[in-house]
């Protein structure tokens, strides 16, 4: 007797509005017919009810192992709370260490395809989002979970770390990675930029916030203030030696080549 053929995929996992799961798999029938299979997850609380195939032309497991592993090393799937792997892949037949060009390139084009296919959250319209969100932030409040779990010292503790983080080398990963990705502001057009700007401007004016919510002579006062604090700051670059304030040293760095990073602050 002939034995069934093999089928090796990658897939995504995933609960409604929760966490995920990225895997990969092999199955004697079709793998869009392997519809109770959703991952070797231990997560006990992970209850995904839904899952996309990824890819499913693998000639062998081997193959699929090296979608799975540069899939979880380039969404960091162990430290990052919104998916449900434990631990990374690691075949004891097959490892492969995929180079950054390479999980970018995956990774963008997984999130295309559940963008393309309007699944999850890609499924809900803005409003819907805001809702759940809401609705979110609701019960977490009244079980006093997530942030509403911490005291007042441990939020601002929290946050005072983070920031530091954040403006060290969080905040540029992030920014860059949104940006390899083309996603958030960088997947928009020209056109939906300046739309979603005169929006938040039009709305800032109606709600008298931000810059809006400020009188000319407070606008001027703080104008005149920011200006003398940087006008008597000065600056020093630290190839040359010279000294001047800073938006004449970035002009003198720039005339000669020299990265205007190079600088101090003298006072």
């Amino acid at each position: 007797m002939e034995n069934p053929k093999e089928y090796h995929y990658t897939y995504y996992s995933y609960e409604e509005w929760g966490m995920g799961y990225f895997g990969s798999r092999t199955c004697k029938c079709l793998p869009e017919e392997d519809v109770n299979y959703f991952g070797s997850f231990s997560d006990k609380n992970f209850k995904p009810k839904y899952k996309i195939i990824l890819k499913d032309d693998y000639v062998t497991r081997a193959e699929a192992y090296v979608d799975e592993i540069i899939l979880q090393e380039h969404y960091k799937v162990v430290e990052n709370p919104h998916f449900a792997n434990k631990a990374y892949q690691t075949s004891t037949k097959f490892y492969y260490t995929p180079s950054k060009e390479e999980a970018i390139k995956n990774g963008k084009k997984g999130l295309e395809k559940i963008i393309n296919l309007r699944l999850g959250i890609h499924s809900l319209t803005t409003e819907e989002r805001r809702e759940n969100g809401r609705k979110s932030a609701e019960i977490a409040k009244i079980k006093k979970t997530g942030i509403y779990a911490l005291t007042s010292e441990q939020k601002s503790e929290g946050g005072k770390k983070g920031g530091k983080i954040g403006g060290k080398e969080g905040g540029k990963v992030s920014g860059k990675m949104q940006y390899e990705l083309g996603i958030g502001i960088h997947g928009m057009s020209f056109e939906e930029k300046s739309i979603r700007s005169k929006k938040n401007g039009l709305k800032h004016k109606e709600n008298k916030t931000a810059v809006c919510g400020r009188s000319k002579e407070k606008m001027s006062e703080d104008g005149k203030k920011g200006g003398s604090i940087s006008g008597n700051q000065k600056w020093k670059c630290t190839e040359t030696g010279f000294i001047t304030n800073a938006g004449n040293l970035t002009k003198y760095q720039k005339a000669r080549g020299i990265d205007t990073s190079n600088r101090v602050r003298i006072f």
